[in-house]
């Protein structure tokens, strides 16, 4: 028994000895989050804000049918009462939020770009994971439209900060590609380009992606890595195809529609006439100096 009592000392010892396990910073964080995501209640909208919000409603109906002038005057009132929503209830994150992005589409709508854009900065502010990614994506739309192109490119690049993995951080990408490529400024847009295609998730944002890409390094003569660039999404509409044959139709489709392709076909065909061109202009001139 005494020899038992050793044993079981002797495990409780070096168990309190042994260095206590820690759950690394990046961990603790995701696992305080998650445990908040369970404990914390969803939030609803308070009596007021739900009545409120169905007065604002309310206010899009005259929008629908309307034309010309009396279409422009809807927008703004209906927009004007989406506003006023979310500044009544700031105190609800949840309603302000909403009402700020609702009131972003209608000035969309409107034309009154700027106003759209505060009101979807506004909600990104005031509920970053619900519009966070959703409303600096939009206000990036309507600064490139504003033409405050460099506004536009770092909005872009907040939205891809948030959540590089996410469907919304590929359009960013893309929208930055396409702008930067607007502005001459290929060497960036190529950079975005590839980061877009490094980022896609599916095999239909590869072939989107690869085919602006490649078109920017075709303009730029680097013929060989748009071939390349075109290789690598034929081999993932292959690699898709094969585990999912139901989309074959659709992705080889897809891919040959590439206008990448035919670009760079020309291209070669340009280049090649020009070397001929110049190969016969030396040979005329050999055979007159003879």
């Amino acid at each position: 028994m005494k020899h038992v009592a050793w044993i079981v000392t002797g495990l409780l010892v070096s168990m309190s000895m042994a260095p206590a396990q820690t759950t690394p910073p990046t961990q603790q964080v995701k696992l305080q989050t998650d445990a908040a995501k369970k404990v914390a209640p969803k939030p609803k909208p308070s009596d007021a804000a739900r009545a409120a919000m169905t007065a604002a409603r309310e206010t899009e109906t005259p929008v629908k049918g309307a034309e010309g002038p009396a279409r422009m005057s809807a927008l703004q009132t209906s927009a004007e009462a989406w506003d006023k929503l979310a500044k009544d209830f700031s105190s609800e994150p949840l309603v302000a939020s909403q009402a700020s992005f609702r009131g972003g589409e209608l000035w969309q709508r409107h034309g009154s770009l700027a106003q759209a854009e505060q009101d979807f900065l506004a909600a990104a502010r005031t509920d970053t994971p619900r519009y966070g990614q959703r409303g600096l994506f939009e206000a990036a739309e309507m600064q490139r439209r504003l033409k405050r192109n460099d506004d536009a490119l770092a909005t872009y690049a907040q939205v891809v900060a948030i959540d590089s993995a996410s469907t919304r951080a590929y359009e960013a990408r893309i929208s930055q590609g396409r702008l930067l490529e607007s502005l001459g400024r290929f060497d960036e847009s190529i950079g975005a380009f590839r980061k877009a295609v490094d980022g896609a998730a599916k095999s239909r944002q590869v072939v989107e992606a690869a085919n602006l890409l490649a078109k920017v390094l075709i303009q730029k003569g680097d013929f060989e890595s748009a071939d390349g660039v075109l290789a690598h999404a034929e081999e993932s509409v292959h690699k898709t195809i094969a585990v999912d044959a139901a989309q074959t139709e659709s992705l080889q489709k897809l891919l040959d529609g590439m206008s990448a392709r035919k670009s760079l076909q020309r291209a070669r065909d340009k280049q090649n006439g020009a070397a001929k061109d110049a190969k016969a202009l030396e040979e005329a001139k050999g055979t007159s100096g003879n």
